[in-house]
């Protein structure tokens, strides 16, 4: 049985960007909410996923939380045609590094973001049919509630002035 999620795209302005409006987004977040993946073009070749999802949702120890986001990006890669590899909590391809991840629980939430290449959006399309598949998920399209909308706004206004 699958379970309903969220996909969700975000306007960002790089990484550190969506960073700050996931974790604004998980401070909404309860512990029976969808799990959501967000994501969000950062440069021309350049995307970024994060899942936000309820603890329960996620493997036990917070050490495995990369390497559970990276594995349906790997897979994604893949399927595209390209031999992509985990090492050390990134992804490479012919042994130059492809992508950063870090994680965090914010609230009832870990947060997992991942910043990757992609190449059009039949990757990305790979990429939401893979985390559907290795999490056993159904994702709907969706956008940000108002009350989320408003968290994701103050996180960023806060990274912002904490930037400055």
């Amino acid at each position: 049985m699958s379970v309903a999620a969220r996909w969700i795209r975000l306007s960002a302005d790089g990484v550190p960007s969506l960073q700050a409006a996931c974790a604004g987004f998980a401070r909404v977040q309860g512990p029976d909410s969808a799990p959501a993946a967000l994501w969000a073009r950062c440069g021309d070749d350049r995307h970024a996923i994060a899942v936000v999802a309820p603890l329960k949702f996620v493997p036990g120890r917070s050490s495995r939380w990369c390497a559970w986001l990276l594995a349906p990006l790997v897979a994604a890669y893949r399927v595209r045609g390209v031999t992509a590899y985990f090492d050390a909590d990134r992804i490479c391809l012919s042994g130059q590094p492809i992508s950063g991840v870090g994680a965090s629980a914010v609230g009832a939430c870990a947060v997992v973001v991942a910043d990757f290449a992609a190449w059009g959006e039949a990757f990305l399309q790979a990429l939401r049919l893979r985390v559907e598949a290795q999490y056993g998920w159904r994702f709907d399209t969706s956008w940000p509630s108002a009350a989320e909308r408003e968290a994701i706004a103050g996180a960023l206004a806060a990274g912002v002035a904490g930037a400055a």
